[in-house]
């Protein structure tokens, strides 16, 4: 049988405090271990093994000793359970590895070396929501360091009603909450935190429904778009972009900026999407090939457009150069051709994405196809970029049907 006790070391240091110790005992042997815990020896009861009250800190180091008379009590009790020789070597040990041992990583550490990975690996704009999440998620708990075990069920749905109190849309919390939910995934997987941690099992985020419109431009609109004039070389570029977007699959403008000369094999294109790693393949048509000759980059290139004017860009550059060429000389010119077109809707480059979705579920594509087509990881993603179908398109397939 082991015994153990708390006492103080024989040895006394310069300030006149005394080590507080374990003394291990058996089989007639002993050995002490420092908890790295002093006291001077008037301030220690040898009654009852504790800091006497006199001492200013007496509650958190007998707090302490209480911890490790547990863990002790345990690693013993483990040790006779399984019936096996041990020695106090063994015990010093298992106590050593509990002294080692790191603290759990918190959420908030664990997400923001998610984000740090993602600006590594030039995601910038995936990186910038996750920052904006885990801000979001501090701004509610109202501090910087959130453990896992702080966001359960309950948390979670005060979050989301902190987040509508404060103007948020459905689809600004879907996107929030989905987030926190892959990180917590992440965790998981990588034996981070253990399962029973994961909130998402009773709160569902699809009971958040995004009301907003999704806007998009139909076949019809398209063709007035295709038609239309351009008054200059702004409204030329701007519509030359959205249409190679809709014709290449609706592909990302950040996609398309990088898209290289290599990635051209006869008469197609394949690429790696930026944000998903799917690979993605499209046909180089007539219009694709004209707006790559319009735009092309000299020989010492190796990107299609002339837009890159760096061969090993760094991700901020390449970042920069989304946010000012969408900013500056697309989506501006972009709302002046709809006007001009007399089409009442706010359209932006990455419409041209919904639009060929949408077009694609209204000339009835599976969505397996079109998820496919998109680069998209799977079908949910794909749902959200389909809109419902308006009241004289759903007439006119009922009426296909049954008439």
């Amino acid at each position: 049988m082991t015994t153990f006790n708390f006492t103080l070391s024989s040895s006394t240091k310069a300030n006149g405090e005394k080590s507080i110790v374990i003394v291990l005992i058996k089989d007639r042997k002993n050995t002490s271990i420092s908890i790295s815990k002093s006291c001077k020896e008037k301030d220690w009861s040898f009654e009852t093994s504790r800091v006497k009250n006199s001492h200013k800190d007496s509650q958190n180091i007998n707090k302490f000793i209480e911890k490790y008379s547990n863990i002790l009590k345990k690693i013993i009790d483990d040790f006779e359970l399984n019936e096996e020789p041990y020695e106090l070597k063994d015990i010093v040990s298992a106590l050593k590895t509990f002294k080692d041992k790191k603290a759990p990583v918190s959420y908030t550490e664990f997400h923001t070396e998610l984000i740090h990975n993602l600006k590594r690996e030039g995601k910038e704009s995936t990186a910038k929501t996750e920052k904006d999440t885990l801000k979001s998620i501090q701004n509610f708990f109202k501090k910087d360091k959130i453990t896992f075990k702080e966001i359960d069920y309950l948390a979670l749905l005060r979050y989301v009603s902190h987040l509508t109190s404060i103007g948020n849309k459905n689809a600004t919390i879907g996107i929030r909450t989905r987030t926190i939910r892959a990180v917590f995934n992440k965790a998981i997987n990588g034996g981070i935190i253990p399962k029973n941690l994961y909130p998402f099992e009773k709160f569902k985020i699809s009971k958040i429904k995004d009301t907003s419109k999704k806007e998009f431009l139909t076949e019809e609109e398209i063709q007035l778009f295709k038609n239309y004039e351009c008054k200059n070389k702004n409204e030329q570029f701007a519509k030359d972009m959205f249409l190679l977007s809709y014709y290449a699959r609706g592909i990302n403008f950040v996609d398309l900026i990088l898209l290289t000369k290599s990635s051209i094999s006869k008469d197609h294109i394949t690429y790696v999407r930026r944000k998903t790693g799917v690979l993605v393949t499209f046909k180089v048509n007539h219009f694709i090939k004209d707006i790559m000759n319009k735009y092309s980059s000299n020989e010492d290139s190796k990107y299609i457009f002339s837009i890159m004017k760096e061969n090993e860009p760094a991700p901020n550059y390449i970042q920069n150069k989304k946010n000012k060429y969408l900013g500056k000389f697309i989506n501006p010119f972009l709302k002046d051709i709809v006007a001009g077109c007399k089409i009442n809707k706010h359209i932006t480059y990455y419409c041209a994405r919904h639009s060929f979705a949408t077009i694609l579920k209204f000339n009835n594509i599976s969505i397996e196809i079109i998820r496919e087509a998109l680069g998209h990881k799977d079908i949910h993603s794909t749902m959200s970029y389909l809109n419902t179908l308006p009241e004289n398109k759903l007439d006119s397939v009922i009426e296909n049907i049954i008439l």
